[in-house]
């Protein structure tokens, strides 16, 4: 059986090598889907010998679906362009793709490095669906939160995924940024209307389930700032939601 490696790349020179010299030896093709870079990622995975294709990106999912038609193997393990396989994990990969197995996809435990630490409450455990059978998996959902579907049985892997997310609050915030408004407005092209109730109390819920239930309190301070980042984050995309509402009644009017 044969894998392919499919990772989606925009100024991803940080950490590209990296995640692309992780899974060196388990992939029979490497295929790269930029979205116009313009810093040095496409010198660092031409170099490397990476399959490259260019497309504008529009959403996450249109995008993973197009990655996943350029991949060739039998089985395709997603990855994103901060995520480095780790060797526990490279070697489940390679055990689970070469046998007959009676699964048609796996879980893998993504492990995520936040302003220097590894969070191993908060933020953990996070079981994400990214190795499949080609003819066997789609990607499907909305702007913001995109999932891998697969036909059969699922699975999970021994061995951590290594996320390199956010290296300052300075990044973390605008990717907050981003997502609320994309969460805003996909919510308001679906029917959902703005409520102040879900504004006063989903923020503080957030933050209780991150750093009370979770236990992120076990993480330090970082976990202290992720879990308001989280608390932030909830009450940024319900405030958007209200800004819309408020827009296009304007117009109406």
């Amino acid at each position: 059986m044969s894998l392919s490696v499919g990772i989606l790349t925009f100024n991803s020179e940080k950490h590209i090598r990296e995640v692309l010299e992780s899974v060196r030896d388990i992939a029979d093709q490497i295929v790269v889907l930029d979205s116009g870079s313009e810093d040095r990622t496409l010198e660092i995975v031409k170099d490397f010998g990476a399959e490259v294709h260019y497309r504008p990106f529009d959403n996450f999912v249109n995008q993973k679906n197009h990655l996943l038609s350029l991949c060739r193997g039998d089985w395709v393990l997603f990855l994103d362009d901060d995520e480095v396989v780790s060797e526990e994990l490279s070697k489940s990969i390679k055990e689970a793709v070469s046998g007959n197995s009676d699964f048609s996809g796996y879980r893998v435990n993504r492990i995520t490095n936040y302003l220097g630490r590894w969070i191993r409450h908060a933020w953990n455990p996070d079981y994400q669906l990214r190795l499949a059978k080609k003819e066997s998996c789609r990607w499907v959902g909305d702007m913001v939160h995109e999932s891998l579907e697969v036909d059969g049985k699922v699975g999970t892997l021994e061995g951590e995924l290594l996320h390199y997310s956010y290296t300052s609050v300075s990044q973390h915030l605008k990717k907050i940024d981003l997502y609320s408004t994309l969460y805003a407005e996909g919510a308001y092209r679906r029917g959902k209307r703005f409520s102040l109730f879900k504004l006063l109390t989903s923020p503080a819920g957030s933050f209780f389930r991150r750093y009370v239930l979770k236990r992120g309190f076990l993480d330090g301070f970082e976990g202290f700032v992720l879990s308001v980042m989280a608390s932030y984050y909830s009450f940024l995309k319900y405030l958007k939601l209200w800004e819309i509402e408020k827009r296009e009644s304007s117009r109406r009017s």
